[in-house]
């Protein structure tokens, strides 16, 4: 980007309207502004953020175990230009040949392109390691779950060039405390999900060094015993994260909001979850060989059933949502989806707000009436990736 450019709008985390200077691609100032503009009822200015499961998104599916370094380049330039600036690539359950071959693909990409690595620093494992029980299983295909194999990770881990960040697993499948030290020991954060663990299943695998819950309320039994189910100790346990889906089908509005009292705005992580027809037009598509329906109002499901396949949301309406339906304010809506999960994965994020003569690294986005949120304009890094 050259040149200058005003920015207009509500800021996060500030209080009143605000109009930021940039030249090019630097902030030349910040600075409050008397009367709002017209349109700044809801027109905001914001970071951008770090969502940590993306599974695929505007037709990209990152679960063939070929998608290279073209494939990430074009899904981070569509996340960017919906205000993300870093993700997290997520490969779910798969045969040990399609996994492998994804983490090399990605490892290799990454470790060999700083601009890449800088938008997608690892990889998120979600499977194999988890429940063969349909409900909790989800979408992923019961013919390739298997109980933990640390052997197997060490082949994953190597093919990635290191780069898996955290792998989700189910605490109650046999050996599972000992695969959770085993990454743990590696650097790779562990997280419990896709189970249906019981309390003391839940608490040796935290113990063991668990330090996540994997979009908690979903990837479980769709029927569960009201007082011994798996949610109440994975929200109860405070060493452990809760990884939201706020795009209210996975977890309606009551839900979202109990789950973040619950757990608290430190400990929450919104994520998107998306898979590879978000953003697309609604209709059927293949989700790792699997079909899957994307509704109208952006639900995926298994074809013909109504059990979640993924979310068609981008991770900014989540917050968004979780603003408007939680007691979060946005500026807590907004640390959960970067800060909090910045500090689990011990990732870099830039500051915000910003000071004069740092790289713009923002969004600015307009809010409408019914809560749907669209982002105008992105700068990442500096870089102009979205204008208005």
């Amino acid at each position: 980007m050259s040149g200058r450019h005003r920015i207009r709008g509500r800021a996060v985390g500030l209080s009143g309207t605000w109009e930021l200077r940039l030249r090019d691609g630097l902030i030349e100032a910040m600075e409050p502004v008397d009367a709002p503009g017209e349109g700044d009822g809801e027109r905001w200015i914001g970071p951008t953020l770090l969502d940590i499961q993306v599974n695929g998104a505007f037709g990209i599916d990152l679960q063939a175990g070929d998608a290279g370094p073209e494939a990430l380049r074009e899904l981070s330039a569509a996340l960017a230009r919906h205000g993300v600036s870093q993700w997290v690539p997520t490969i779910i359950t798969g045969p040990p040949d399609r996994l492998l071959r994804a983490c090399r693909a990605f490892g290799e990409a990454i470790e060999g392109d700083a601009a890449l690595r800088a938008c997608a620093p690892g990889l998120h494992i979600e499977g194999p390691y988890i429940s063969p029980e349909d409900g909790p299983r989800g979408a992923h295909a019961r013919e390739h779950v298997r109980p933990p194999d640390a052997a197997e990770f060490d082949r994953l881990y190597e093919a990635a060039r290191g780069r898996i960040l955290y792998v989700t697993v189910a605490p109650e499948i046999p050996g599972a405390a000992a695969f959770i030290q085993h990454c743990t020991a590696r650097g790779v954060a562990v997280a419990l999900g896709h189970h249906l663990g019981g309390a003391e299943d839940i608490a040796r695998a935290v113990d063991a060094g668990a330090r996540l819950s994997t979009h908690l309320g979903n990837g479980i039994a769709s029927m569960l015993p009201r007082h011994h189910n798996p949610i109440w100790p994975q929200l109860a346990e405070d060493r452990l994260y809760a990884s939201l889906i706020a795009d209210l089908h996975h977890l309606p509005a009551p839900v979202l909001k109990a789950f973040v009292r619950a757990k608290g705005a430190d400990r929450v992580i919104f994520v998107s979850d998306a898979a590879p027809p978000a953003g697309l037009s609604p209709g059927r598509y293949d989700l790792a060989g699997t079909p899957v329906d994307l509704h109208a109002d952006g639900l995926i499901s298994l074809a013909g059933t109504d059990l979640l396949a993924g979310s068609g949301m981008m991770l900014l309406q989540g917050v968004v949502n979780a603003a408007r339906a939680t007691d979060l304010s946005m500026a807590e809506a907004f640390r959960a989806a970067r800060e909090n999960p910045a500090r689990l994965l011990r990732l870099p994020t830039s500051a915000w707000p910003p000071e004069v003569g740092d790289a713009a690294d923002l969004i600015a986005f307009d809010i409408a009436g019914d809560g749907t949120a669209r982002v105008r304009e992105a700068y990442v890094r500096g870089r102009a990736v979205l204008t208005g």
